[in-house]
């Protein structure tokens, strides 16, 4: 029996960066997909996977029955939606979007009225898990079940092990941002560690190879990832500090609308927000460790490569 994947036609992808590259060449193996980003070399990688690259959002978006968005923050989703439901009109209508980016709640709702209003569907859809887990990820979502059903259909097999509808739009975002605050606290307490052990004489490569193959109580999938690359000086980016520090602002900014205290999120944010003010913003949240080091021996931070 036919599937919703059976019957799409083509899928669209905007914002072909760190986790929208990924997904597109992934989807690109099944699915006629159609992409745009603003960064040409962004635009030129996709091709190469075999995606039909557009000049605008609309362009790539015209006549697509999935819409997948992948974009750095709040403001640019917006932007985004607002262009594509003026640019595309009623054509909007009956299409899905399923926003992959890290969001916050209330603009998860936001975007949802304006497309919904005029006849599509849209659901928060952000990821779990690494760009270089693509296949693998789970997507958890917020939205109606008929558009999280539809994202299921194209996105298992090709982007990700599982779909998880969460609740209402909203929902996804919320969850994701949870998850987020965790990483960064994994990852702020790691580099503090780190460097620890740099101060106290013992070699941080062995110091975290030592750990982490021990079977230690401690030791994450995160620690096993990015100590040993804090170690190394070595900071490519998977995940860059500037988007962890808005994710951090954005899960801080949830606690306080909810009425709660987070002290260890507010203390994330600090260090993230001090990181991205001394010229870490671009390189991998590892990177951070560099603070601690600067700190503790007055230099500036180290070579990053």
């Amino acid at each position: 029996m036919p599937t919703t994947a059976d019957r799409i036609g083509k899928v669209a992808v905007i914002g072909l960066g760190a986790m929208g590259g990924p997904a597109s060449a992934a989807l690109a193996a099944r699915y006629p997909v159609h992409g745009y980003d603003p960064v040409p070399a962004a635009r030129d990688r996709a091709a190469g996977y075999g995606v039909t690259v557009h000049d605008s959002a609309a362009g790539a978006a015209q006549g697509a029955e999935l819409i997948f968005l992948s974009l750095p923050t709040p403001d640019v989703v917006r932007a985004v939606i607002a262009d594509l439901v003026a640019d595309l009109g009623a054509g909007i209508a009956r299409r899905t979007v399923a926003d992959l980016s890290t969001i916050d709640p209330g603009t998860a709702r936001d975007v949802a009225e304006s497309i919904t209003a005029r006849g599509g569907h849209y659901a928060d859809s952000p990821i779990l898990g690494r760009p270089t887990a693509c296949g693998g990820w789970t997507l958890v979502c917020g939205g109606a079940e008929s558009a999280v059903a539809m994202i299921t259909d194209v996105a298992v097999g090709t982007i990700a092990k599982a779909v998880h509808r969460i609740g209402d739009v909203g929902a996804g975002a919320t969850l994701k941002l949870l998850n987020n605050l965790m990483f960064g606290a994994i990852n702020m307490i790691t580099a503090e560690i780190v460097s620890l052990a740099e101060q106290a004489g013992l070699d941080a490569g062995r110091f975290t190879s030592v750990i982490a193959d021990s079977g230690a109580a401690s030791v994450s999938g995160l620690f096993r990832d990015i100590a040993p690359r804090m170690a190394a000086h070595s900071y490519d980016p998977a995940f860059a500090i500037k988007l962890l520090a808005k994710d951090v602002r954005l899960g801080s900014e949830l606690a306080r609308e909810l009425d709660r205290s987070a002290p260890m999120a507010e203390l994330v944010r600090t260090i993230t927000e001090r990181a991205v003010a001394g010229g870490l913003g671009d390189l991998d949240t590892a990177a951070v460790v560099e603070l601690y080091r600067t700190e503790a021996d007055g230099s500036a931070p180290a070579d990053q490569h």
